[in-house]
């Protein structure tokens, strides 16, 4: 019994310590060897692609809302009428689908013990493709996360020790909704928040629950960090699933103003329909 019992923490904690913070810390020098940083040329997309990916995306999105409430979600939702968030939730998949010539859905994991999965359930994702993103709080290295990461498998370290907390659960959630509501301009929402629930209105906001490769099924997507230009279109923000822990609101003219950090999935190969996406923790591409 006892050893059943170690088993199965084993197989958790094998892959939940990539995510808990004091162990990152700790083994900070040995996962920093193992990193991928091929540099900002070689990526394995170019930066440029990936604004170019998100931005017409999200264009397609936001045709679906009312012309004169496209920029305020939550006005949206109320002219929408009978078409309510898990309508939007569904024909924004079905436009991921005939854009993008594949869909992406949660469903319970290849792997024992995986728990939920990300699987490709309909076409054909080509190489250097954006699957998914990785929504959640960004916090800066010295910002406190210590309570947030405690059972917390879904936080992602990037290169530079800022980290993500993709959780949709707890403490996570509720800070991730306080710092959507702070910023806020007036009724319109600067990020997408709908990912916490049950109809996310950006189907692809699920990269936090991919799961880390095993020998049996290697990776095929790598993590790759993306800072969302200052002139990003202000009324697309509502589809990006990130917010910043600490306001960046400043009242000193000389302080720069900071970029977004998104990190999104890239497929490395082709993935066929019926495949589960396995990343590697230990890879980002930056």
């Amino acid at each position: 019994m006892m050893s059943k019992v170690f088993y199965k923490f084993k197989q958790k904690w094998a892959q939940y310590r990539y995510r808990f913070v004091p162990w990152i810390a700790l083994t900070l020098n040995k996962r920093s060897a193992r990193t991928v940083n091929k540099g900002h040329r070689d990526k394995l997309i170019p930066d440029e692609a990936v604004h170019i990916s998100i931005l017409d995306l999200f264009e397609r999105f936001h045709q679906f809302y009312p012309a004169d409430e496209k920029v305020c979600l939550s006005a949206a939702y109320r002219a929408l009428g009978d078409r309510n968030p898990a309508h939007i939730a569904k024909h924004n998949l079905l436009v991921t689908e005939k854009h993008l010539g594949f869909k992406v859905e949660k469903r319970r994991s290849t792997l024992p013990h995986g728990g939920m999965g990300v699987f490709v359930t309909s076409g054909r994702v080509p190489p250097g493709a954006v699957v998914s993103f990785y929504p959640g709080t960004v916090y800066y290295p010295h910002e406190a996360i210590l309570f947030q990461s405690i059972g917390n498998p879904f936080i992602l370290r990037c290169i530079d020790g800022v980290l993500i907390d993709g959780n949709d659960r707890s403490l996570s959630k509720m800070i991730f909704n306080s710092c959507s509501q702070r910023d806020r301009r007036g009724p319109f929402y600067t990020c997408d928040s709908s990912w916490l629930t049950d109809f996310p209105q950006n189907p692809l906001a699920i990269g936090q629950y991919v799961n880390n490769h095993t020998k049996e099924f290697p990776a095929n997507v790598v993590y790759q960090e993306f800072e969302v230009p200052v002139g990003f279109p202000f009324h697309l923000k509502q589809f990006i699933p990130n917010v910043f822990y600490s306001s960046q609101i400043t009242e000193d003219p000389a302080s720069p103003l900071r970029c977004l950090r998104l990190v999104v999935l890239v497929s490395i190969r082709e993935i066929q329909a019926g495949e589960e996406l396995f990343s590697s923790y230990f890879t980002v591409v930056c």
